[in-house]
């Protein structure tokens, strides 16, 4: 039997600096009708696994399952709590039994969704008139390659031609710097 595609689509007014999008956990459970914890989340593609924070710990009354060393950009070699959680990216795509990190992730955010999660299916990202467009599908069907598929007469340089921006420009990462004292240094 071939596994059930499930996809969703996020559309933000305006770019969007971070993707984040509603989440559900619950204790793992084969009752999808359990209580569950209803945050936001991070999508973090440079994280291997997914992270909640001890408000969805004690939200949820979870107990530790083991212990796992973290490597962030501010903490090397960090020794964090493992749990066991349900997480629903909307009622019809669920991951059971994901083994989570226990984290500090912004104010607000509860869950950091990691490539754990991510890494199993197909994430697009676009940002067309300014406006940022996220969607996402489980499980992967086919590999998107816009080089490959380069239906708009570029050439091969043209394709992977990247410009620096001006030193006194607003740096591209969005943190309201100027690039020679952000990423320009």
């Amino acid at each position: 039997m071939a596994e059930q595609l499930h996809c969703f689509t996020l559309k933000f007014t305006g770019r969007a600096r971070v993707l984040h999008t509603p989440i559900a956990t619950a204790l793992p459970s084969l009752a999808f009708d359990q209580p569950k914890y209803q945050t936001r989340c991070i999508w973090d593609t440079g994280a291997s696994g997914t992270v909640i924070t001890q408000k969805v710990v004690d939200a949820l009354g979870l107990k530790p399952t083991g212990q796992t060393t973290v490597n962030t950009a501010s903490e090397q070699n960090k020794v964090s709590d493992t749990y066991e959680i349900d997480i629903f990216l909307s009622d019809a795509l669920v991951f059971q039994t994901v083994t989570v990190t226990l984290g500090v992730i912004v104010d607000g955010i509860d869950c950091l969704l990691g490539m754990d999660i991510i890494g199993t299916g197909d994430l697009s990202v676009t940002n067309l008139n300014g406006n940022t467009c996220m969607s996402f599908r489980h499980p992967s069907m086919h590999e998107i390659d816009f080089a490959k598929e380069n239906k708009f007469g570029l050439s091969k340089s043209q394709m992977v031609k990247y410009s620096e921006p001006a030193k006194n420009a607003p740096c591209p990462c969005g943190s309201g710097k100027i690039y020679k004292r952000c990423h320009g240094k």
